[in-house]
């Protein structure tokens, strides 16, 4: 019987999912809209790509162009679930701080959360050319409007 009930929920949720789409891959991390009218805020914990970044040994600048990127990438992904009446929207970059070891778990241990940068767009403007900046080639500039603040660390590498 339980199986039974396993098999029915997994089709269930399988046929009400929310539909994948080809064209917008998943941004490493987790994303919350945390406000959506007036000065909105979206705050991308992006714990996965900071990890990444260090074990990788990747220069600040070039980490930095990375992260900028795809903070865009989070606006452009979610700039539609905010309302029209909003006058500006951050996107609010932050990662998981570990500490030392563990002798209990052997993990690493929760150190805080880090607010490293800030990217920051009119609603306007992030909304009327979104289908233009959406997908941006690493070659090309990010638009002029966009303003990415670095304002903590990255981890030691």
């Amino acid at each position: 019987m339980r199986s039974f009930a396993a098999l029915w929920f997994a089709l269930v949720l399988g046929s009400f999912g929310a539909p994948v789409l080809a064209e917008e891959p998943a941004i490493p991390g987790h994303v919350v809209v945390a406000r959506v009218s007036d000065d909105a805020l979206i705050i991308w914990d992006a714990s996965p790509e900071i990890a990444a970044i260090v074990t990788n040994k990747t220069a600040d600048d070039a980490a930095n162009a990375q992260l900028e990127r795809d903070a865009l990438r989070v606006l452009a992904q979610n700039v539609s679930r905010l309302e029209k009446s909003a006058k500006s929207v951050t996107v609010r970059v932050i990662y998981n701080k570990t500490g030392a070891v563990s002798p209990v778990y052997g993990a690493p241990t929760f150190a805080g959360v880090e607010r490293y940068a800030t990217l920051e767009a009119s609603y306007k403007d992030a909304a009327a050319d979104r289908d233009k900046w959406k997908e941006l080639d690493p070659k090309h500039a990010v638009p002029s409007w966009i303003a990415f603040k670095v304002i903590g660390r990255l981890p030691p590498r």
